[in-house]
């Protein structure tokens, strides 16, 4: 018996015609040693996809905070704020995708879904698929073939595209006015973070009650207004420490820390080692 099925494009277009999304590089962080905090940052240059498969965490996009699991697809687009806390656990395994040239029709570059979605789906009855993509993109790239880069942005594709149809069978989140204020607090913040603050200091430049400034902001982001500003602070830290020769004095003061022995504590506490072994962990190798 000969089963035939035809192939019907619609009318929709996944990506732009005249540009196709390239894979720029894709990491797989496995068992509780790689559980290091990534805290508040953003990538102006690319889109970032990750793949709990196995293990958990604590995810805060765009100022929303998130509970991921296994199986959940992590979406993070240009431009937006994000604190990774992945759960430290034996069984982690955590893949991650860089994206550059991502256009969807109608959406900015390296964005693939817009502000009003979650930014964390469960991949449901696709996770034995894209366990199997990731497998198959690392296990190409990692061989570095004559064909193994063509070979990985093509199936990037085939992943981009199984993600782009479980959000679009989702319908967008509608934004309530609780929502609207969280980002407005949010926004407010991350303009105003490298300077002293205080719930006052904001209430009156936002007026609003400190009480439901405090409350609207923390069920939206799931910190309080100060533990969100230190997070901007402490992940502006961390990526002046990758991308520039800045020592750790001039790092804590670039953003906000007078006191540098305060920042080297507050450092420590958020990521887990201090400044210096962290620096040395991601450039020069493990401490």
């Amino acid at each position: 018996m000969i089963t035939f099925c035809l192939n019907q494009h619609s009318t929709l277009r996944g990506f732009d015609h005249a540009v196709r999304p390239r894979l720029t590089f894709i990491c797989k962080a496995q068992g509780k040693d790689e559980a290091i905090p990534r805290v508040m940052h953003k990538h102006d240059d690319r889109f970032e996809l990750m793949f709990i498969r196995a293990g958990s965490g604590i995810y805060n996009i765009d100022g929303r905070g998130y509970q991921v699991k296994q199986g959940d697809i992590i979406l993070f687009n240009a431009h937006v704020l994000h604190d990774e806390n992945p759960a430290a656990s034996d069984d982690l395994l955590i893949f991650s995708c860089g994206v550059e040239q991502l256009k969807i029709d109608g959406l900015p570059m390296n964005v693939l879904t817009s502000r009003t979605q979650p930014a964390v789906m469960p991949s449901g009855e696709f996770y034995d698929e894209f366990c199997q993509m990731f497998d198959r993109i690392w296990s190409h790239v990692h061989s570095e073939r004559v064909y193994s880069a063509e070979i990985g942005d093509n199936l990037l594709g085939v992943l981009l595209l199984l993600c782009r149809t479980l959000w679009m069978e989702n319908k967008p989140e509608p934004e309530s006015k609780n929502m609207l204020l969280g980002q407005r607090i949010k926004d407010y913040i991350d303009d105003h973070y490298k300077d002293e603050m205080t719930l006052g200091s904001i209430t009156s430049a936002l007026n609003m009650s400190p009480f439901y400034l405090a409350h609207v902001f923390k069920a939206y982001s799931g910190y309080s207004p100060k533990q969100y500003q230190t997070r901007r602070r402490i992940g502006e830290a961390q990526n002046l420490l990758l991308s520039t020769q800045l020592g750790v004095t001039e790092v804590a003061n670039a953003v906000g820390y007078d006191n540098v022995n305060n920042f080297h504590r507050i450092f420590h506490n958020l990521v887990g080692i201090p400044p210096a072994r962290y620096k040395k962990f991601w450039i020069g190798g493990k401490p």
